[in-house]
């Protein structure tokens, strides 16, 4: 399968530009990273302008074709985290009113396996191994509640946290190097910290970490693609066959 995977938004148009490419050369797939909205270069209309017609392409393509993920600076009006860099609180009310009347098109995790037998992750952030384990730690209540899901061998790691979308104490783990103190979790973990302590044995595509272009990393012969560009670039993207 033909994946295109497109990074982080931050209000700018150029997604357009690339689906439409992607859909002329028979992609079977399109996953945005997400961060949508939060911009230092478009103005804050534009920004909700963009978001309301990234949701409009989802529903005309639907789900099979489309997925959009949810990242760190959508998921914080969502649920009103209002401590996060760029947050524009003369918009708050407009941009969580769009997530909340779509929430059935917005995921935080995607996954496929591949005809190699390959797991691929796609999230905002990245899954570390230390964020999965601690999910299992009996001393957490969070774990209790994830180790049920878990331990039903016909759901995924992609559908458990999207099982989870709603669990924001879960959710918005923030580690050190992004101003935290905890386990960075798949919304929030910088790209060094993944690098550091990846979840092993699977493939993991996601944004969040600033790239001058898209930078692939191999464990063994998994690979770890970070795909998300500067406010002032283009947007990131990158069309993996799995």
């Amino acid at each position: 399968m033909k994946v295109l995977f497109i990074g982080d938004i931050h209000g700018r148009t150029g997604w357009k530009t690339l689906v439409n490419n992607a859909l002329l050369n028979f992609v079977d797939k399109i996953v945005f990273l997400g961060d949508y909205v939060d911009s230092y270069s478009e103005s804050p209309v534009r920004q909700l302008y963009n978001l309301k017609e990234i949701v409009a392409f989802k529903r005309k393509k639907g789900k099979d074709k489309v997925t959009l993920l949810l990242g760190n600076h959508d998921y914080a009006y969502i649920h009103n985290f209002y401590a996060i860099s760029g947050f524009q609180p003369e918009m708050a009310n407009d941009f969580k009113k769009v997530f909340e009347e779509n929430k059935d098109l917005f995921s935080i995790a995607w996954g496929h396996f591949g005809l190699n037998g390959k797991y691929t992750l796609a999230t905002h952030a990245g899954l570390t191994l230390s964020f999965y384990e601690n999910w299992l730690n009996k001393e957490k209540e969070e774990g209790d509640f994830v180790r049920k899901i878990l331990n039903n061998e016909n759901i995924h790691i992609h559908e458990a946290l999207n099982v989870l979308k709603d669990k924001k104490d879960l959710m918005w783990k923030v580690g050190s190097m992004r101003g935290g103190t905890g386990t960075p979790g798949v919304l929030w973990a910088d790209n060094q910290e993944l690098l550091k302590d990846p979840y092993p044995y699977i493939n993991q595509i996601y944004g969040h970490t600033a790239q001058y272009s898209p930078t692939i990393n191999f464990v063994d012969e998994y690979i770890l693609a970070c795909i998300d560009s500067h406010d002032n670039s283009p947007i990131a993207s990158l069309i993996i066959d799995l």
